[in-house]
């Protein structure tokens, strides 16, 4: 019995080795993975710190107008929840056919242009310059010039 446990000890260890190596390598994943509708969990929060204080107000202003303070209740709860899945069928339309994070990096520019944020991108428009002028002269670096090498005296004039 002893042997046959240990036949099949070892008969398990290559088919638990070869699904070892189909697990994904969570280390070498170069982008944040999706979770809801192609949202990834980054974007999941932006929209969440945004509609959860939103709807909260919105709950607030209907308590202090009908007095009912179950609307503070359902609009923190489910207003977030139905803008998140909202929010995810855009962002699905905004990211298809442009690579990973296309949109973030759009949008960062478009706050930079208006001078919101340091733009971290090169955006000049117009034409570079390297600070001093380009010689197009053929000649040898080295070779001096005829003028520059003899200085010819200045002929002098004899008064009479």
């Amino acid at each position: 019995m002893n042997a046959e446990a240990e036949s099949s000890g070892r008969n398990a260890q290559p088919e638990a080795d070869s699904t070892r190596f189909r697990a994904p390598v969570t280390d070498r994943v170069n982008v944040e993975p999706a979770i809801i509708r192609g949202m990834t969990v980054t974007e999941a929060k932006v929209i969440s710190l945004v509609t959860v204080p939103m709807f909260l107000l919105l709950g607030g202003i209907l308590l202090l107008i009908t007095g009912f303070w179950q609307f503070i209740l359902v609009l923190g709860v489910a207003g977030p929840l139905i803008a998140l899945w909202y929010a995810s069928a855009y962002l699905q339309k905004v990211k298809r056919g442009r690579p990973d994070g296309y949109y973030t990096q759009a949008i960062h520019l478009w706050l930079a242009r208006r001078g919101l944020v340091a733009n971290k991108f090169l955006s000049h428009h117009g034409q570079w310059d390297l600070g001093r002028s380009l010689d197009l002269n053929l000649a040898h670096p080295y070779e001096l010039k005829e003028k520059a090498a003899k200085a010819q005296p200045l002929p002098q004039r004899k008064t009479p």
